[in-house]
């Protein structure tokens, strides 16, 4: 496999004098995934190609080295250092607020023992950070000839062939190169890439580059875009926190702010921060922005992220306020309230690391200002080196403020008609600056180490208007009336005898005759509404809901649930509550909708500890697991169960006890297998296996446990096994017509036919499945069933194209509903098989276009802004609805999902482009896939998919919307 894979499609030469290309990436586990395309007219179809990951990894880990910042290696020093200084305290009688306290010898020696060890701990932390200084400046982003090497085969494998053809003769006035490069190669100075080996020609030499965002960030923005005021006045905030403070570091000035920062605050220009000893909080800030309208905004100082997953931690550090003692302004805050800090067009933010394309999901610093008024945004890829840090390695003498100078080069620019041109012209001119010094103090003051990590974002306002500015939700499909439900029994003729009914429901229950025990409850219902019976109306309705349940009539079961809840509270019966609101978990469950699902589990969990029902909330964290397993989080699901096994033995008796473990076996081999420990799963669940068999003997659960064997067996590639335990199960859940659990069965058997290469047979079983799972709504699994019938289809087929297509795009929709980036991240990197399956059927079928919107769908399905459904609060109960109490449903126990989808990191699998012509949205050439899969949702009442209407093309026009006289091209 050579170091570059792409599939060539003819692309013609631009005839436009100006040309935009758009060069997105994504990962995946094991290649990192290119396409690339031009806003011009007669540019065919992109190209789309992948590099092996493992040719990219030394390249990357040598220029992580040569970047200011700390290494792996170097935090887990500080780490350790940073322990060992809390360990060392002084003793107990040393730190005496007593005036006359005396120590003795024995405290004086150990106190000066403890300051020996600081001093110590003190120096060991200086010499990291010094070192971490001195490997930045005298590495490959320092030294040219180190440079070229590494980034001219930095270039050789990252920019498209076609693209380096292009660029031959192109001149950056004309040319532009937008990049979307994703979490894993943010840090990439994409300007100094070589386009040239043997002229050593980099790409900032022959266009302007520019980030590239992605157009689902935008949608819904809260404020528009602030007016263009020209040269108008300015906000510089420079240094603002506290002087004497420590964080960050300290302030980047602390012998005060030079005058270049001084001289620009005037009647019309402003500067806040390092100005007074007390610095600027959030909320000063806040109230400056607030006053009068600014051209720009230029904010030096500290950045910092508390959570480096999650980008709406990221934060600019301030000096905390008075009344809140707050002193940082997060993304996430100034997300949820951009008109307390609302942005000037113009913004930039020369700060470490205020560039958030390195986060699974753009959702930091660049966003909130975007989504606060802003048009143009410069920020910083990697942590700059403090003006001076140089003297480590210079001998003490001073090259100049080469980071002052790149903050002051960015303020200018922005007063410029074009600023991210401006920006990039400052590059270039520094480029020669570097190549042409003769000493190693000039070239360290011109050296990329500083100036290359400028990253600029221009967003057109046309393209931010023509977004959609929200989903349109689909209620769901009303549920028919209720037939006359006919029963051979008649009405009891008092509460008494309805009592003796809900009993011989239970019983049914007990041997599974669902029909029989409806029958049962209903018509002790019917006796408990004659006697108006609260607490009997509220048993029966809840056991009516669950014969629903396994009759896989989801629906009724949910109204029956939801209309004993009030029912319950009337009466404060807390248990009761929250069993039922666990029962509403397990049909959420079931359709598919798992992010209510846990939710619904986690607030039953909480309300049975609180009310000290430890037993039942055992039962709930275990369903809560089962849940966070198919949402790709095992691990999460291994501590709810332990958490559920500490409760268990707390509460349960002996023999209850043993059963409750046994559940618990079943769940963590599940678990266990989503984290590939096979051997111990299997060791799980056999020792389940065994006590249905044996201890505890229980047909039905012991199918249950042979269909989680199988499916172990499946996913360790034991598919003898896997046949033999499917079969088992198969065989017992059609003995006892348990069409709900077969059908469950019927897709791990077709799994396990499809790999065997027995297409047809396989066909035959998942579609059998998908017949179940449609009459009962449970869409997820009937998409999954529809994928796997997709991949038993050749390769490149129109077939497999279209079945992987539909189910793919349901599947993919579940991220849409997770409100956490974790989550969502966690649920692509569960469908990660599925979506390279998905992909690759696109380009072997010649379908490049496809394979593009397809990875910007998944970008914009993590990005979009959740549509919540309304609540539906419980009302007063009325005895004329015949709207509808046994114990929880049995835990869940086993997998209704045996595709064998291999779980890797969450962050390998995020996208991170945007084509020039993408939809907002479900694109339009994605229609028939959307349709497919839009009949899989709406018919189980599960929320329906984005469309969108808006092209992305203006996002890649290389105009100047803020020069008097030229508005947004349309």
């Amino acid at each position: 496999m050579s170091d570059l894979q792409h599939r060539k499609d003819h692309v013609k030469i631009p005839s436009s004098p100006r040309c935009v290309w758009w060069l997105g990436f994504w990962q995946t586990a094991g290649h990192v995934h290119w396409w690339l395309s031009s806003d011009q007219p007669d540019v065919e179809p992109p190209e789309v190609g992948s590099i092996p990951r493992h040719r990219l990894t030394s390249l990357l880990n040598a220029l992580m080295s040569a970047l200011p910042g700390l290494t792996t290696r170097e935090r887990m020093a500080l780490a350790e250092i940073d322990y060992h200084i809390e360990q060392a305290v002084f003793p107990t009688s040393a730190t005496s607020n007593t005036p006359d306290a005396v120590i003795g010898q024995e405290e004086a020696d150990a106190v000066a023992a403890v300051i020996a060890d600081r001093i110590e701990l003190l120096a060991r932390r200086a010499a990291v950070l010094d070192g971490a200084a001195r490997r930045s400046w005298t590495g490959a982003m320092v030294d040219l000839a180190d440079n070229v090497a590494m980034l001219s085969e930095l270039g050789s494998m990252l920019l498209p062939p076609v693209l380096r053809d292009r660029l031959g003769q192109a001149e950056p006035s004309t040319t532009t190169v937008v990049i979307a490069p994703g979490p894993g190669l943010s840090f990439v100075p994409w300007e100094l890439l070589v386009v040239d080996d043997e002229q050593d020609v980099r790409l900032i030499e022959r266009a302007n580059v520019l980030g590239g965002i992605s157009p689902g960030l935008l949608v819904n923005v809260a404020r528009p875009a602030a007016p263009f005021l020209g040269g108008g006045p300015a906000l510089r905030v420079v240094d603002p926190i506290e002087a004497g403070s420590r964080t960050g570091g300290g302030r980047i000035y602390p012998d005060g702010l030079p005058d270049e920062w001084h001289d620009r605050s005037d009647a019309e220009n402003m500067v806040l921060g390092a100005v007074t000893p007390a610095g600027c909080s959030p909320a000063e800030l806040g109230e400056v922005l607030r006053a009068r309208t600014w051209s720009r905004l230029v904010f030096v100082g500290h950045a910092s992220a508390a959570d480096t997953t999650m980008p709406t931690t990221a934060g600019l550090e301030f000096a905390p306020d008075r009344n809140s003692g707050e002193g940082r302004l997060t993304a996430g805050r100034w997300l949820r309230e951009p008109e307390k800090w609302p942005a000037p067009r113009r913004v930039a933010f020369v700060a470490c690391q205020s560039d958030d394309a390195g986060y699974t999901e753009q959702l930091g610093l660049t966003l909130a200002a975007l989504n606060a008024g802003a048009r143009t945004v410069t920020t910083t890829r990697w942590s700059l080196p403090s003006d001076g840090s140089e003297n480590l390695v210079s001998g003490g003498a001073g090259i100049g403020r080469a980071t002052t100078a790149l903050a002051l080069a960015v303020d200018k620019a922005l007063t410029t008609n074009d600023p991210a041109s401006s920006v990039c012209d400052w590059q270039r001119d520094r480029l020669r600056s570097w190549r042409s010094a003769v000493t190693d103090a000039e070239r360290r003051l011109h050296a990329p180490l500083v100036w290359a990590s400028l990253v600029t974002y221009d967003v057109p306002e046309a393209a931010i208007a023509s977004i959609p500015v929200t989903d349109e939700p689909v209620p769901r499909p009303s549920a028919a009336p209720d037939a006359e439900d006919e029963t051979e029994y008649k009405p009891p003729r008092n509460a008494t005898e309805a009592a003796s009914r809900l009993a011989a429901g239970t019983k049914a229950s007990e041997r599974a005759d669902w029909s029989g025990a409806r029958n049962h409850y209903l018509v002790a219902l019917a006796g408990f509404l004659a006697a108006d019976d609260r607490k009997g109306i509220a048993d029966a309705t809840t056991n009516v809901g669950n014969t629903a349940y396994f009759l896989g009539d989801l629906d009724e079961a949910a109204r029956r649930y939801r209309a004993a809840l009030p029912l319950y509270r009337d009466l404060d019966m807390e248990r009761s509550v929250a069993i039922v609101e666990q029962n509403l978990g397990n049909v959420y469950y079931q359709r598919g909708e798992l992010d209510v699902a846990a939710n619904q589990y986690r607030k039953a969990a909480d309300d049975l500890l609180s009310g000290g029902f430890q037993r039942e909330a055992a039962d709930t964290l275990v369903n809560l697991a089962a849940v966070l397993v198919d949402l790709g989080r095992p691990q999460e699901a291994l501590i709810h169960l332990d958490r559920a096994g500490e409760q268990y033995r707390e509460t349960c008796g002996e023999d209850e006890l043993a059963s409750k473990l046994a559940e618990l076996d079943q769940n963590s081999g599940l678990a266990l297998a989503e984290t590939e420990s096979f051997d111990l799963a299997r060791e799980h669940l056999l020792s389940a296996l065994r006590h249905w068999t044996s201890v505890d003997p229980s047909e039905n659960q012991a199918a249950r446990t042979n269909h989680n064997l199988g499916l172990v067996a499946f996913r360790a590639g034991n598919l003898a096994e896997a046949h033999l335990r499917y079969s088992e199960a198969l065989a017992y859940f059609l003995t006892v017509d348990n069409h709900h659990d077969a059908a469950d069965t019927r897709l791990g058997l077709g799994t396990v036919a499809r790999r065997r290469g027995e297409e047809e047979e396989a066909r035959a079983l998942f579609r059998l499945a998908q017949q179940h799972y449609r009459q009962t709504g449970q869409w997820l699994a009937r998409a999954r069933a529809l994928f796997n019938e997709g991949l038993t289809f050749p390769e490149d087929s129109f077939a497999r194209f279209a079945l992987l297509g539909g189910a793919w795009a349901a599947m993919q929709s579940m991220s849409w509903r997770l409100p956490r980036v974790a989550e969502r991240a966690g649920w692509r990197a569960a469908i990660d098989h599925a979506t390279d399956d998905f992909l690759r059927s696109a380009r072997l079928g010649g379908r490049n276009r496809h394979f593009a919107e397809i990875v910007e769908s998944l970008r914009i399905s993590g990005t979009l802004r959740r549509v919540v459904e309304p609540v539906q609060t419980p009302g007063t109960w009325d005895s004329d609805q015949d709207e509808l109490r046994v114990e929880p449903l049995p835990p869940t126990t086993f997998s209704s999902a045996p595709v064998p989808w291999t779980l890797w990191s969450a962050a390998d699998e995020v996208p991170c482009d945007a084509p020039p012509w993408i939809e907002c949205g479900w694109p339009i050439v994605l229609d028939d896939v959307v349709e497919r899969a839009q009949e899989i949702l709406v018919a189980a009442g599960a929320r329906p998919l984005r469309s969108g209407t808006v092209s992305l093309l203006s996002l890649l026009q290389r105009h100047s919307d803020d020069r008097p006289g030229i508005g947004d091209l349309h």
